[in-house]
């Protein structure tokens, strides 16, 4: 797999920029019938900050809007993004979505991976079941910098199947390779992950080194862990977030809301997962490569970086959501 190469190839290609981290979140909102969009936002509204919010469990459209809402109210020019797969008849509503600044990113494209809906049998794709999800992918570009970068959010098989996240995780990992544009893959990979350990069991080893090794990306280690589910029948950290290699080891991850207290709000409305927040240092400062070996811009002045965001997208849209 390319990314890691790329990746790299990326730091020679412009000379020194000022720095930017960047700072990206994921988090299950759950989407159980017990779940209040409202209160899920306050939860949203105290991570802190952040530029990238991948989702997993949104219940819908509007919800999205809300948690949209909720993080601009940190300021800036805010859009968001929502998957097909999530349309259920046997359960609630679960869509995937991605919430990102728009006065930082231009969005390139969105692609669903459908392929990973699936099961293994033997065959290349496996066999289909549409009663699982895709993976949403939102590839962006840095205004200031030209680079471009993929964010990938995902929401495997839960519980007693690890030979399906295993299915899914290579096959999700085969599609992504296909751009050779540098991603960041972070959800509920369903991989448990006790707080304290390095990797998975045995059984899920395979998931994870397509998520790895394979993808030329590593785990970014929370540096507080602790459950990321609250049921009191798992002891693991099934919400993960996965970086280039070469950018990883310089990462910092945490997992807000360690305090036991905050699983008891799940009856009263709130999400049953904690969110991570991750930052990547010096992201901006060092420019990814792409297949077409964009050139970078530079650094723009806050100024420029919003007039040309105007050029970009002169049309509003219906997910433009600023502070109110």
């Amino acid at each position: 797999m390319n990314f890691i190469w790329i990746f790299s190839a990326g730091f020679l290609a412009v000379g020194t920029v000022e720095a930017a981290d960047l700072r990206i979140a994921t988090f299950n909102t759950e989407s159980d019938a017990d779940t209040q969009p409202a209160k899920v936002a306050e939860t949203i509204d105290e991570i802190g900050t952040f530029d990238v919010l991948a989702l997993q469990e949104v219940e819908g459209l509007q919800a999205l809007r809300t948690y949209t809402e909720a993080a601009a109210r940190q300021g800036g020019r805010w859009r968001f993004v929502i998957s097909e797969s999530g349309f259920n008849s046997g359960r609630e509503a679960d869509f995937l979505g991605i919430i990102y600044r728009s006065d930082l990113f231009r969005q390139l494209s969105t692609t669903e991976i459908h392929a990973i809906r699936s099961r293994p049998n033997g065959s290349p794709y496996g066999a289909t079941d549409w009663s699982l999800r895709g993976a949403l992918v939102l590839r962006l570009q840095e205004i200031s910098t030209g680079s471009e970068f993929q964010v990938a959010t995902v929401h495997l098989k839960c519980c007693d199947f690890p030979e399906i996240r295993s299915h899914q995780a290579a096959l999700l990992v085969q599609e992504l390779d296909t751009s050779k544009i540098p991603t960041i893959i972070l959800g509920d990979s369903n991989i448990p992950i006790e707080p304290g350990d390095s990797a998975p069991n045995a059984a899920n080893a395979a998931a994870f080194g397509s998520l790895t090794t394979s993808a030329g990306l590593a785990w970014v280690v929370p540096k507080n862990p602790v459950k990321t589910q609250c049921s009191p029948q798992y002891n693991s950290m099934l919400d993960q977030v996965y970086a280039p290699a070469a950018v990883a080891s310089g990462a910092i991850a945490e997992i807000k809301f360690v305090e036991p207290s905050y699983c008891d709000k799940d009856p009263q409305g709130y999400s049953d997962h904690r969110p991570i927040l991750a930052t990547i240092p010096n992201f901006g400062a060092q420019p990814m490569a792409t297949a077409r070996s964009a050139q970078p811009t530079g650094q723009l002045s806050e100024a420029d970086a919003e007039e040309r965001e105007f050029l970009i997208q002169r049309t509003g849209r219906v997910d433009d959501i600023s502070p109110r």
